[in-house]
This record gives C-alpha cells, structure tokens and sequence, in this order.
C-alpha cells in the first residue's frame, strides 16, 4: 500500500510540474529606434515603444506604452492572436482608456469590427445602432493598474488588468462563426493589434459607469502577423512554493 500512495504521489506533482511547464507568458516588444513608424499615424502621439505580455495561465494583460510627446489623453485597443482586428466583429473585446480623469477610467466592450470609435454605443456592424455589448465598467476589479505618467518630456500609460472576465465573455451579436470564435483580448506567439491614441478627448460616463461620450484627434498603430516571444511561466513555483516542489521530489525517493 506504501508503494502504491508513493506511486499516487508521484503522478500528481509530475502531472501539476508539465502543467505549470505548458503555460507561456507571450510577450512582444517594438519601438519606433529599431523598427520605424512606416504606416503609423503620430496624430494622437508620437509612438516611442510599446511592451505588451499575456499569460495564457491566468489571464494577465499587460499594455505599456511610451509617447515621446505628452499630447495623448487616452486610446482605444483591441488586440487578437494575428489578423488584423478592425472588421473582426462579435469576436474581441475593445478597451477603452480613459487618462482624462486623475483616476485613470478603463472600459471594455466587445468591439463591433467598425473603425468609427462608437462600439461604446453601437454593439453591432448592423444597419442602425444597436445596443452596446459592454464587458465592464470603469471601476472593475479586473483592471489590477492602470496609470499615466509623465516622464521628462514623455508620457508613458500602462494597463495591467486580469482578462479573465473578458475572455470568457459571450459576445451578444457573435460574428459568423458563433460565440467560438471570441479570444477577447488574448494573443500568442502572433499578435494582431487596433490602437489609436487620441488627443483632446472628451469622455463622459453615465451612474453606471458606463461611457456616453468618446470623442478626439485619433491617430493609430494598427497592424498585423507581429512576431511575439513565448517564455515559459513558473507556474508551478507559484503553485507549490519551493516547500511544495521539495515535498514532491522527497516522496519520489
């Protein structure tokens, strides 16, 4: 019986151990010094660098990015494992950044596939507007940090939030091919993105929190088939602990 619970031990930390060894951190870095601004638009900032990671684990999204101007107010972004988002209607989340207010206001709704900034309004590419399809508010828990800072004559804007509210969102007007096809806001070894900056934004909220107004000078960095990096998580350390991983490896003796 010894032999057997020793067995049993063994099969559950080598089976917890490959699964913190699957989960990746995908992560993609770029900056205008060594990869230009060809088919960028600086109408809402200068694009300095952009630092993106998803853990596939636990769903952190993180998005730092540095203007090298201070002009940007706020931005909008949908992000997807490749293609380019604009036209992906019912299948990604759009968030909504909102650095107008001392307490930086992020919302999330599923993005309708239009270039026109109104999914906050209209849910739908359909003829006339459709109610909106909002993931959440300005005050969620998901959003774990969200900042704008200025940094000598820089503007640096972060958001860090847990996707995991947003990835299982089931969109109300899915795109063609139903519900399955929503990532919200996830990316892998390949990253699709839809940013645009805005400057002189005008925002407003309702009791709710949720947005009635989203309006500025947009620029924009949209892009397809980015090469991102994929690093192994610890997620087993972050499981265990070293006290747990010891505890497995002395059972196997």
């Amino acid at each position: 019986m010894k032999s057997k619970r020793v067995q049993a031990v063994f099969i559950v930390c080598a089976g917890l151990a490959a699964t913190g060894a699957s989960a990746d951190v995908f992560q993609w870095d770029w900056s205008a010094a060594a990869d230009g601004t060809r088919g960028l638009n600086m109408r809402g900032g200068e694009f300095e660098s952009v630092h993106a990671e998803y853990n596939s684990s636990d769903n952190r999204f993180l998005w730092e990015v540095v203007f090298s101007d201070q002009i940007t107010d706020g931005y909008t972004l949908a992000v997807n494992n490749g293609p380019n988002p604009k036209g992906h209607a019912g299948e990604l989340a759009l968030i909504y950044f909102d650095a107008t207010h001392p307490d930086v206001r992020v919302s999330a709704y599923a993005y309708n596939g239009q270039n026109t900034l109104l999914t906050y309004r209209d849910g739908s590419p359909q003829a006339g507007d459709q109610d909106p399809d909002q993931i959440f508010g300005f005050n969620h828990s998901s959003i774990l940090r969200a900042s704008s800072e200025d940094i000598g004559a820089k503007r640096k804007m972060t958001l860090e939030i847990d996707a995991g509210v947003i990835n299982a969102h089931s969109p109300a007007y899915p795109g063609p091919g139903g519900s399955a096809e929503w990532t919200g806001i996830a990316f892998d070894e390949m990253l699709g993105l839809w940013m645009h900056p805005l400057t002189e934004l005008t925002t407003g909220y309702d009791q709710d929190e949720s947005l009635t107004a989203w309006s500025g000078s947009q620029g924009w960095f949209d892009a397809s088939s980015l090469k991102a990096a994929s690093v192994p998580a610890p997620h087993t350390l972050a499981i265990f602990g070293l006290g747990g991983l010891a505890a497995c490896r002395r059972r196997r003796q």
